[in-house]
C-alpha cells in the first residue's frame, strides 16, 4: 500500500479519510491535543513500556478518571508510520486487541490513546520470577491465552483487507484483570489488499520471533504471523525466553524434534509433571513445529492453529471433568440469528443419505478420508467427511467436537460460492463398525461441481 501526503492531517486524508472523519466527528475515535494528552498522563510521569516509535504511560481521562494507555511518538517519527499505524489499528474490533480510543495528530506531538490493560503481558508472567520461582501457570490458563490469541490473528487474517501484525510475541500478548489477552502493538503491521504480500525495503521486527523468510525477502505474509506465534507457543511450552544469552530455543527446539522424544525434556516441569499432559504437549509441540516450518506455504492458517488448540482444550476439560463456552453445543449458522441446537445425525441415517458411501455420492478425497453430498431429512444440502480414523491425531478424536472452520477445507470439492462463509461443524462418534467412525457433516448452499461426481472426486 502507498502513501502520500505531506502532513499528518494531509496523509490521513488522502490515505484514511474514514479515520480522520471518525476522529473529527467524535466517532468511536476522540481527537486529543498535546495539553490534552500532558494533563492525562500527568505529565508523563507513569511508564508502561518503550518500544521502537516511542514511549507508552499510562494515564486517567479527567472527566471520569477511566485509565488509559497513551502512546507519545519520538520526536522524529515520520509520519507515515504514525498515520499507517492509527489506520490499521482502527481497522480491527476484536475483543482480544487492545481497543484504540483516539489520537493527537499535532505535528510534534504525535500520539495514540488505547484502553489500558492492567495485567501487564505474556512476557511477564512466563519469565519474571519471584524469589527465583515461577508464578504457577496451569496448562489450561496456557491454552485459554494461546487460543484466544490465535482466534485474534485469525480474524485480522480474515478481514476483507486483511491485517498482518508483524511483531507477534509474549511482550505484545497483553493480559486483563482474567489474564483474558489483548494483542497489542500495531507499530509495523500492514494492511493488505485480499491476497496481497506486502514488501518491505527495511526488516523491522524482533529477533528471535521474525519469520526467517521476511527477513531474506522482506515479504510479509500471513504466514509470517504464523511463524510468530509458532514461537510464541514454544515459549508457552517450554518457560524458556526465544532468544537469550548463547541459546535459540527454535534452533534447540528443531534440534530436539530431530532426536525424537528429546522435545519433551524442554517442556516446563509445572506442566509436564502433571498426569496425563505429555500427549497434550506432544500435540501442541507437533503444532507449534508446522508454524515453524521453513516453507510457508506448508505452515498452517491460524484458522487451523486455534481450531487444533481448542481441541486439546478439550480434551484436557474432559479428563478433569470441566466444561467451557465451547462445549454447550450450541452455535449460530448464517440461516438464523437464533441459537441452533447442534443436531444428532446417525449413522443410519448418513448410509442412507449417501447410499451406503457409494462412488456416485462421492466428490473429493484426501489426507483425512473422503467427502460425500448428500441431502438430510430436513432437505439440508451436506458434506459429509467420513474420516480415516487412522489419519487423525488422538487427541481429535477423543470425543465429540463442535467448532466452526474455514470452508477454503472443502473448497477443491465444491463451488466456492456454495458453501457458507462461515460453516457448522459436526463430529460425532458412531459406534458399532469394526472400528469407531467419525463424521464431520458441513452445511452447503447449492450443489457440487457435478464434474466431480464423474471422476468420484479422486482425480
Amino acid at each position: 500500500m502507498d502513501y502520500q501526503g505531506s502532513n499528518v492531517r494531509e496523509f490521513l486524508q488522502i490515505n484514511g479519510r474514514v479515520v480522520l472523519e471518525r476522529v473529527d466527528n467524535n466517532c468511536s475515535l476522540q481527537s486529543f491535543t498535546q495539553k490534552d494528552t500532558e494533563d492525562i498522563t500527568n505529565g508523563y510521569r507513569s511508564l508502561l513500556g518503550e518500544g521502537g516509535f516511542g514511549k507508552v504511560y499510562k494515564g486517567r481521562l479527567l472527566d471520569n478518571q477511566r485509565p488509559l494507555a497513551v502512546k507519545r511518538y519520538k520526536n522524529g517519527t515520520k509520519k507515515e508510520e504514525f498515520a499507517k499505524e492509527l489506520i490499521v489499528h482502527s481497522q480491527i474490533n476484536h475483543k482480544n486487541v487492545v481497543r484504540l480510543l483516539g489520537c493527537c495528530t499535532e505535528e510534534n506531538s504525535l500520539a495514540i490513546v488505547m484502553e489500558f490493560i492492567c495485567n501487564g503481558n505474556l512476557e511477564n508472567i512466563l519469565h519474571c520470577c519471584n524469589a527465583n520461582s515461577h508464578a504457577p501457570f496451569a496448562l489450561d490458563r496456557r491454552l485459554d491465552i494461546a487460543i484466544e490469541s490465535a482466534e485474534a490473528l485469525s480474524y485480522m487474517h480474515s478481514m476483507y483487507s486483511p491485517v498482518l501484525h508483524g511483531d507477534i510475541k509474549p511482550a505484545n500478548i497483553l493480559l486483563d484483570e482474567n489474564l483474558r489477552p489483548k494483542i497489542s502493538d500495531f507499530g509495523i503491521a500492514r494492511l493488505l489488499s485480499a491476497d496481497e504480500a506486502q514488501r518491505t525495503r527495511t526488516v523491522i521486527g524482533c529477533i528471535g520471533y521474525m519469520d526467517p523468510l521476511f527477513c531474506q525477502t522482506g515479504i510479509l505474509t500471513p504466514k509470517s504471523d504464523v511463524y510468530s506465534f509458532g514461537v510464541v507457543l514454544l515459549e508457552m511450552l517450554t518457560r524458556k525466553k526465544a532468544a537469550g544469552g548463547d541459546t535459540n530455543l527454535t534452533q534447540s527446539f528443531i534440534e530436539a524434534l530431530r532426536k525424537g522424544k528429546k522435545v519433551r525434556q524442554m517442556f516446563d516441569g509445572e506442566i509436564a509433571s502433571e498426569k496425563g499432559n505429555i500427549k497434550l504437549l506432544d500435540g501442541i509441540a507437533k503444532l507449534a513445529a508446522e508454524c515453524l516450518k521453513m516453507e510457508d506455504k506448508i505452515r498452517p492458517e491460524m484458522v487451523e492453529v486455534a481450531d487444533r488448540l481448542r481441541t486439546i482444550r478439550k480434551v484436557l476439560q474432559k479428563r478433569k471433568g470441566r466444561s467451557s463456552i465451547d462445549d454447550r453445543m450450541e452455535i449460530t449458522t448464517n440461516f438464523s440469528n437464533d441459537p441452533l441446537m447442534v443436531p444428532t445425525i446417525s449413522l443410519a441415517e448418513l448410509k442412507q443419505i449417501t447410499r451406503n458411501f457409494r462412488n456416485d455420492t462421492l466428490i473429493g478425497g484426501g489426507l483425512y478420508g473422503n467427502v460425500f453430498f448428500g441431502v438430510l431429512k430436513d432437505g439440508q444440502k451436506s458434506a459429509i467427511l467420513k474420516l480415516d480414523p487412522n489419519s487423525i491425531e488422538e487427541t481429535f478424536l477423543e470425543f465429540p467436537v463442535v467448532s466452526r472452520f474455514k470452508h477454503e477445507m472443502l473448497s477443491s470439492f465444491l463451488d466456492t460460492v456454495l458453501i457458507e462463509t462461515i460453516v457448522f461443524l459436526l463430529m460425532s462418534m458412531h459406534p458399532g463398525d469394526p472400528c469407531t467412525i467419525f463424521f464431520m457433516v458441513t452445511r452447503v448452499l447449492g450443489e457440487p461441481n457435478q464434474d466431480l461426481f464423474c471422476h468420484g472426486g479422486n482425480e
